[in-house]
């Protein structure tokens, strides 16, 4: 009874070690690399990397999403658009991957151009910093908006 009891305890500990050694692991890298975006939750955003992601969105995303991200419906090069408000709960709950993507690939479609050949994933992760950080929490203590 004992031999059965250690033959099949083998036979459990064998398959599980197959498994393991061939199941893909959390770490493989896919075919888009975007890096962390949002800074740990006990990590601190310092003012200059504040001062970075406002600058790259004045520069690259105000123009549609306003200045306070709210977006809404606008005209540009004869075309109306409507921009998403960057503040909603819809948008705070999009993942930080998500938001790079969306910036990466644009849609061109609605009017959202792809700035993966103008930002590199460094400054986009600054924008969704910033946006985070600033214009998500802001909005937020405005009574009424959203």
């Amino acid at each position: 009874m004992n031999l059965l009891k250690i033959s099949v305890l083998g036979l459990v500990a064998a398959f599980a070690f197959a498994c393991a050694a061939t199941s893909p692991s959390n770490n493989t890298v896919s075919n888009v690399a975007v890096p962390p975006v949002a800074p740990p939750a006990n990590t601190a955003v310092t003012p200059m990397e504040t001062a970075s992601g406002q600058k790259l969105y004045l520069d690259n995303c105000a123009a549609c999403h306003k200045e306070n991200g709210t977006g809404g419906k606008m005209e540009i090069e004869g075309r109306t658009i409507k921009p998403d408000n960057l503040t909603t709960d819809r948008m705070k709950g999009s993942s930080d991957e998500k938001l790079a993507r969306y910036i990466n690939e644009g849609a061109v479609d609605e009017g959202m151009p792809a700035f993966k050949d103008k930002l590199d994933q460094t400054q986009v992760a600054a924008i969704i910093r910033y946006i985070r950080t600033d214009l998500q929490k802001q909005q937020a203590l405005i009574p009424g908006v959203q």
